[in-house]
């Protein structure tokens, strides 16, 4: 059963829209809460390579067009020098499909060891709160439903609070 979770993990990121959180529940009743976490981190970030190096081949034909070109610079403006907190946010907080996140990421000029690096941390992250929140919602006496409630709306305020103190650090900078 860990192998067909394991390429369930690893196609999520390239085009499977399915939500990683189902997957990651299904993986932790058929396989138990550790076995997800490490199949899941790997199998993910598995996948996010090869999307980005799949989005990295046609990245280069989508550019050529004015439009597109406007679109980036755009892309490019509203991410800033922020982009690599905001891709990790984002690749923790399911409001955007990954992949999306890899293409973006090519056309943002984030290198493949980076983009892995912010892979591995946010998907250590993401998937160790659904593995284990219902062992940590044991704890707490929360269901793992609740648990996970709890987790994004932590991690919302978390980055709430970044925005706030980087806004603050920029302030006196200036």
């Amino acid at each position: 059963m860990w192998c067909v979770y394991f390429l369930a993990c690893v196609l999520l990121p390239i085009g499977i829209p399915v939500p990683e959180t189902a997957v990651v529940l299904w993986g932790t009743r058929q396989i138990g809460s550790l076995g997800a976490f490490f199949f899941g981190v790997i199998g993910s970030v598995l996948g996010l390579m090869i999307m980005y190096s799949l989005s990295s081949l046609i990245a280069h034909r989508i550019s050529k067009w004015k439009k597109e070109r406007r679109q980036l610079a755009w892309l490019k403006h509203l991410t800033g020098r922020y982009r690599f907190w905001i891709l990790g946010i984002l690749l923790i907080v399911p409001l955007v499909s990954d992949e999306v996140l890899c293409a973006g990421s090519v056309f943002l000029k984030i290198s493949l060891p980076q983009f892995l690096k912010i892979g591995i941390i946010a998907k250590i992250i993401s998937i160790g709160m659904i593995a284990f929140s219902g062992f940590f919602g044991g704890l707490c006496g929360l269901r793992q439903w609740q648990m996970i409630v709890v987790e994004l709306l932590s991690m919302f305020l978390a980055s709430a609070a970044l925005q706030h103190f980087c806004k603050k650090g920029e302030a006196k900078l200036s």
